[in-house]
């Protein structure tokens, strides 16, 4: 009996946890890899990185809105809403179009961890239908805001990579779907897959700008609300409940800038891209190497989970606006 028909034998008559003690002892086996706990932390990240992604942007305005509204009390001028409202640095929509760009790449990973963990084929095409449509919508969505008015000039960068990183992701989700063999897959991943590369770059570089500016206009902030303080402290008769506001506002600027600190997306970003390369290497890696690329893999996951927690709680939840 060959040693493929003593597996069939066994699989039908015994638990799991045996199983894999006699595969182990069997000569020449050596059981499949459970990437199941990676894959889930790998999600779980990805889907806290988009969010806080989300959040950062989000509160992108807000910092402007307030920096605006201290700059015109400082002053002592007149405010409009419409006034506020043009201060706004991001769109909804472009808001948007980031946080989605994060989730479809994460979904086209995951669709490719599902694929190189020998998942069930059920499995394998019900996660690679959902990244091809999540990159289709990404693509849409892309184009659209390509065209229309946007407040980020890098919006219009969108359009090529994000197509670029769809049609690689059909060639190869396609391949999946359609059931084609584990070695023309590969092959297409080797082809098309570096053309993520350049929506990860695009996703890094952004977030970062954003980021320095926020910072940028928090601090600004701070300047004026100091300055402020100051000021009616040296007034021949300072008012005391105004003191009392600005030392309240100025506790919570300095909880806020705490916060921000600790929420640059720029270093999760890259992370998340070497998490995605690594599980690549694992379905491109020749067997011998396997092993090798796998601890690769786990290692750049735990990494990637490592640099998304603080981000979770690194934006300031309220404003220091008047």
């Amino acid at each position: 009996m060959t040693i493929r028909q003593q597996f069939r034998m066994l699989r039908r008559r015994l638990p799991l946890a045996l199983l894999t003690l006699i595969l182990v002892l069997l000569p020449g086996c050596v059981p499949d890899q459970d990437y199941t706990p990676v894959i889930t932390e790998f999600q779980r990240s990805a889907a806290t990185l988009a969010q806080s992604f989300q959040t950062l942007l989000a509160n992108a305005n807000t910092v402007e809105y307030d920096h605006y509204i201290d700059t015109r009390a400082f002053d002592h001028a007149q405010l409009t809403p419409s006034e506020i409202d043009s201060r706004a640095v991001i769109t909804p929509a472009e808001l948007k179009l980031r946080s989605d760009s994060v989730l479809a790449l994460a979904k086209y990973t995951a669709a490719l961890a599902t694929l190189a963990e020998g998942k069930e084929e059920a499995k394998v095409e019900y996660d690679a239908n959902a990244a091809s449509t999540s990159f289709a919508t990404l693509a849409t969505d892309a184009q659209t805001a390509a065209s229309t008015h946007h407040l980020i000039s890098t919006t219009a960068d969108y359009a090529g990579p994000i197509s670029g990183a769809a049609g690689a992701a059909g060639a190869i989700l396609g391949l999946i779907e359609r059931h084609r063999s584990h070695e023309e897959i590969r092959k297409s991943i080797e082809k098309n897959d570096p053309a993520m590369t350049e929506l990860f770059n695009l996703l890094g570089t952004e977030s970062r700008a954003i980021y320095e500016r926020q910072k940028s206009t928090l601090s600004a902030q701070g300047v004026l609300l100091f300055t402020d303080y100051n000021r009616e402290v040296n007034q021949p008769v300072p008012d005391k409940d105004y003191l009392l506001q600005l030392s309240e506002r100025i506790k919570q600027f300095r909880r806020n800038q705490a916060l921000v600190a600790q929420s640059d997306p720029a270093p999760a970003m890259a992370s998340f891209k070497k998490a995605h390369d690594a599980l690549v290497a694992v379905i491109l890696a020749p067997k011998n190497t396997k092993p090798q690329s796998l601890a690769e893999l786990v290692a750049s996951v735990k990494s990637f989970a490592a640099e998304v927690e603080p981000l979770s709680s690194g934006v300031p939840a309220t404003s220091t606006a008047h």
